[in-house]
């Protein structure tokens, strides 16, 4: 059974409206750790927490929060600093990446290089644990650890297996998962959690976050060789230039036009950078883009099911339009 379809959204945060007092004290929280540094660095963290991303993980914790018996202090305490180790995973992906531009300005790496923007993301992993410590629940600490460590596993093994012809399509998941869907899985899972939900239902909530992080890392993955970074509002491509085996490039290197597949082979076993604009035009580029929007858009439709199991809400129907949002995002990469 699926979730009728709620009207395609104009506003890409429409869903974000039922929790838009909730989201703005989650924001003001996060501000005010900045003052929580020595004077010397407040105004580097400033500038690092100033950025408006998406919220999505925030959004997560306080739609499940409002979905599953309301929103309490804790929960914005666990939305803001969750979005600080968002915060903090995306300025050392920056580093790996030499991204110059993320949400249209520039990237802390490039305003003040490799070295200081490593120290200020993990300056800001830290604060975000100590505002975990502040919850006061060893086994949420404990939680919470747990999803760090396989977000900094994940990181390194995509690090470590660039180029990697023995990759195997499992492998790039269980990267994903870690890398991408942890966060997303602990904001749903984590948010239960606090609001004291029995551990079968909080493990349903874990598997719908992880469900819809991987759909999300696969529209990242298909936005990196389909969009523009001025439409995307960050630096694209760097997937291509770094090595790293996404799902639409081992379906490039299992398309049945043997050309375009020997040349994808050929150019990771000699760690070439892939020339997307040569394949741009073949019907095994777009086949490859529809294939992996296939497979995220069905991990979303999966992850709609769990929702089922939640009372009728606007939170629900909420977390529901966030889905079908992520739908049309992956729509959007096609070809």
């Amino acid at each position: 059974m699926s979730i009728p379809f709620f009207s395609k959204l104009r506003n890409r945060k429409a869903h974000l409206r039922t929790v838009k007092a909730e989201l703005q004290k989650v924001r003001d929280a996060i501000e005010s750790q900045t003052e929580q540094f020595s004077p010397h660095m407040r105004d580097y963290m400033r500038q690092v927490c100033r950025s408006r991303g998406k919220m999505i993980r925030p959004g997560l914790v306080l739609l499940t929060a409002a979905a599953t018996g309301g929103i309490k202090d804790d929960h914005i305490t666990f939305a803001a600093l969750l979005e600080m180790l968002h915060m903090a995973s995306l300025i050392h992906d920056d580093v790996l990446d030499k991204a110059d531009t993320r949400r249209d300005e520039p990237t802390p790496n490039a305003l003040w290089g490799n070295e200081l923007a490593v120290l200020l993301g993990d300056s800001l992993l830290a604060q975000a644990m100590v505002m975990g410590a502040d919850i006061g629940d060893s086994r949420f600490i404990r939680r919470m650890a747990v999803a760090v460590r396989d977000l900094c596993e994940g990181e390194v093994e995509q690090s470590t297996r660039l180029w990697d012809m023995e990759m195997s399509r499992a492998d790039y998941y269980e990267l994903i998962r870690k890398k991408t869907a942890t966060l997303f899985a602990m904001a749903m899972s984590g948010a239960g959690y606090l609001q004291g939900l029995d551990d079968e239902m909080i493990g349903h909530l874990n598997r719908m976050g992880t469900l819809l992080g991987i759909s999300y890392q696969i529209y990242d993955d298909c936005l990196d060789m389909t969009g523009t970074d001025d439409s995307a509002g960050k630096t694209l491509g760097t997937d291509a230039e770094k090595g790293k085996l996404t799902l639409p490039v081992f379906f490039l290197m299992e398309s049945t036009s043997e050309d375009v597949a020997e040349y994808v082979r050929s150019a990771v076993e000699k760690h070439e950078e892939i020339d997307y604009a040569r394949l741009r035009d073949t019907d095994a580029f777009a086949e490859a883009i529809r294939l992996s929007v296939d497979e995220g858009l069905s991990r979303n439709e999966e992850a709609r099911e769990v929702l089922w199991m939640l009372p009728e809400s606007p939170a629900r129907e909420a977390l529901t339009e966030m889905t079908y949002r992520l739908d049309e995002m992956l729509r959007d990469c096609l070809v």
